[in-house]
Parts: structure tokens; C-alpha cells; sequence
């Protein structure tokens, strides 16, 4: 471990997961806003896309906590590798239902008649789907825009967000059907050169440490190995940080990183 060599209370640069020390580039505020609007604009369907370790699941995450309240139940699917009648279980599972039907129009039914109840409680229905890119067949999106038909004085009586990598863009834009029940789309791209360094200085005060641990080369040479690929700093930082403990390193420096890359 290097935490006492470099004065750090934990490990900086983790990639689970963590909102507690979500760094939010003006990208990721404005994506953010935009999902979030979408919840509480009963806007319907969202899309969010990116490249992988951009930060999507955790602003999922965030998402999902922040959109928890006594008038709205959140469902979070993690494992899209569902066929239509399975997806449509975990759902009903999620909103207090447990059933063993396997017949997709009894299932659709059942559904209707639980969000319709939601409803007349004066509850609102979220359904995040995360790594939606492995959704197996136009069935399942077909199931989630009948979803978005159920609809009550001009309100939606559930709002589905969609979060995957960018094939899942380019696979609903083939189903126009679907595609344009999405009122709301963005694509979360990687950090500058700007935000890397900010993050990176941003996650070393999370931990306790003193922002020139890492020097402006390091982070130019950071920023350039990694595309600015949040997971990939990660990787390399977490690298670098525990070679330059083992050598007594007082500072990381270009020199080092190019050593671990």
C-alpha cells in the first residue's frame, strides 16, 4: 500500500463506482441536468450514451438516489440480457409484484394496471436501465415503447431512461418508432485536458493527499495515454502512485508514468 508514503487517508483512484466523490466536469453537470429534467419533466424516454469507465454508471447512480422520494419509486435494471417476459417480471418485481406469467401481453396488462395505480396514488414511475447496448432483440425495446404509451391526462405515467455505450445510439436509431419516444438524448464524451488534470487533483483531495503529488507534465502525459478516459486515469494514476511509493518518489512525474503505461 502507498497511503503513508504519499500522505493519503485511502486509495484515490478506485474504479468502482463512488458518488461521494463523483467529479463533475461541465459535461457531466449538463448531462446531469438534462437527465434529471427529464425525471421531473415527465418527459418520458431519455438516452444517455458514452465511451466506456466516461463516469455513466455513477451518475446513474446519482440518479437513482436523488430521484428516490415518497412520490416516485425508482427501478434499476442492471442486467439487460433479458428476454421481453423477463424484463417485464423484474420490473413488476421491483414495483411490489411478484409474478410467474410468461405471457408478454398478460404481463404488459399487469403492468399498465400497477402504474395506472401508482398514479392514482399520486406516484410517479422511474426505470433506468443501465448497459442497455446488451438488450438482446427489437422485442424488449418494443416492450419499453408500449410502456411509454401508458399515458394519463397528458402525463406518462413512467419515464425510462436508457444508459449504454454508443452502439446503443446507432441500434435505436434504427427502430424510428422508439427513437422518437426519446425526448431527450446526450452523449457524455471523455475529459480535456482540463478536466483531467482538475479530476486528478479532485480525486487526490478526496483522499486527503496535497494536490503536487502529481506535476503539470505527469498530467499532460496522463491526459495523452488515457484519451481522457476517467477509468483509464484511474488505472494508470493508481499505477504510478504505488511504483513511485516503492521508489521513494516524492513527486509523479512524466518520467514515471511513462514508465507504467
Amino acid at each position: 500500500m502507498y497511503l503513508e508514503h504519499w500522505g493519503l487517508l485511502k486509495k484515490p483512484f478506485e474504479n468502482t463506482p463512488d458518488p461521494e466523490i463523483f467529479y463533475y466536469s461541465e459535461e457531466h453537470r449538463e448531462c446531469y441536468d438534462r437527465m434529471i429534467y427529464a425525471v421531473e419533466g415527465n418527459k418520458g424516454g431519455a438516452l444517455l450514451t458514452g465511451e466506456y469507465g466516461c463516469g455513466k454508471t455513477t451518475l446513474l447512480r446519482i440518479l437513482a438516489n436523488n430521484s428516490m422520494t415518497e412520490d416516485r419509486e425508482v427501478v434499476v435494471v442492471n442486467n439487460p440480457q433479458l428476454e421481453s417476459d423477463e424484463l417485464l417480471r423484474e420490473i413488476l418485481y421491483q414495483l411490489g409484484e411478484e409474478s410467474e406469467e410468461r405471457s408478454r401481453a398478460k404481463l404488459s396488462r399487469r403492468i399498465e394496471e400497477v402504474l395506472f395505480g401508482k398514479f392514482q396514488a399520486g406516484k410517479e414511475v422511474l426505470i433506468l436501465i443501465d448497459e442497455a447496448q446488451l438488450i438482446k432483440g427489437e422485442n424488449v425495446f418494443e416492450e419499453l415503447r408500449l410502456l411509454l404509451n401508458h399515458q394519463l391526462n397528458d402525463k406518462f405515467l413512467v419515464t425510462i431512461l436508457l444508459v449504454g455505450q454508443p452502439e446503443l445510439r446507432e441500434k435505436i436509431s434504427s427502430m424510428p418508432q422508439f427513437d422518437q419516444r426519446l425526448g431527450i438524448k446526450y452523449h457524455l464524451h471523455s475529459f480535456n485536458l482540463e478536466d483531467t488534470k482538475n479530476y486528478i487533483l479532485y480525486r487526490l483531495e478526496s483522499a486527503g493527499g496535497k494536490a503536487d503529488i502529481v506535476n503539470e507534465d505527469a498530467i499532460t502525459t496522463i491526459f495523452n495515454a488515457s484519451f481522457g478516459v476517467p477509468r483509464r486515469i484511474n488505472n494508470i494514476c493508481d499505477l504510478a502512485l504505488m511504483t513511485g511509493a516503492r521508489r521513494k518518489l516524492k513527486t509523479v512525474d512524466s518520467a514515471l508514468i511513462n514508465m507504467v503505461i
